[in-house]
């Protein structure tokens, strides 16, 4: 689609088309993006609001990680965003996102990076796509998938980007690869919907905290040590 108009379809977004990944890395750092709401929300196994802190006052530097299973998702994801357009592009104008960067046009420090993007055929409803590929290590990871639910720091995820465009819906497309109970494993497909108006007072609890952590950056005021996860969240 070297002819869509992106700037008209997130005309409550700033769009930048980066070049690089060099570059891509670059617009990330300077705001906060969707993958580290869960970091802001203190739900992350990875990382916690203080060491996020740090690296974005510079205090630290962030550490660009990658292994296996990040290779796999990289490899995955036009796979992916080609299997969705495939399966539902009867329902959806599936519009390819990879070549550009957003930030609110309010709030510039907020800040997307979408897999992709979507037009509900039927309203045309603006809706944005999630795709995840993740390995399941063990029964408690694939609990977190038990019922419909996500890992909630997918969940964080998808309200930042909703917030961030003020679009109408997420789809969250994985796939869980699950090594283990036979010789090959085997892989299950997920795919949720997340609608704005069900989540509305979700994404103002989001909105209040991402607003909060913003304040101690530009003030340098270190957020509170927070050595264990939100527990009250976490058992939603």
């Amino acid at each position: 689609m070297n002819d869509f108009n992106y700037e008209s379809f997130f005309n409550k977004c700033k769009v930048i088309h980066f070049k690089n990944e060099k570059e891509w890395h670059e617009l990330r750092s300077g705001g906060l993006g969707g993958s580290e709401a869960g970091i802001i929300m203190n739900v992350s196994p990875y990382k916690t609001p203080y060491q996020l802190w740090e690296e974005k006052t510079g205090k630290t530097e962030r550490q660009f990680v990658t292994n296996d299973a990040i290779e796999k998702g990289n490899r995955l994801e036009p796979v992916m965003f080609d299997m969705f357009k495939a399966l539902y592009g009867h329902l959806y104008d599936v519009i390819d996102t990879k070549d550009i960067s957003l930030s609110n046009i309010y709030y510039p420090h907020l800040k997307a990076n979408l897999d992709g993007a979507l037009i509900e055929k039927e309203s045309g409803r603006k809706g944005i796509l999630e795709i995840k590929s993740t390995t399941i290590h063990n029964g408690a990871m694939l609990k977190e998938w038990k019922d419909d639910h996500m890992p909630i720091t997918y969940f964080f995820q998808c309200l930042h980007y909703l917030y961030v465009t003020g679009f109408d819906f997420v789809i969250l497309y994985a796939i869980l690869d699950i090594p283990w109970g036979d010789e090959l494993g085997k892989q299950e497909t997920r795919v949720m919907i997340i609608n704005r108006e069900d989540v509305k007072e979700d994404i103002k609890l989001y909105r209040d905290t991402a607003f909060w952590f913003w304040d101690h950056i530009e003030n340098n005021t270190p957020p509170p040590f927070m050595e264990t996860r939100n527990k009250e969240l976490l058992n939603q």
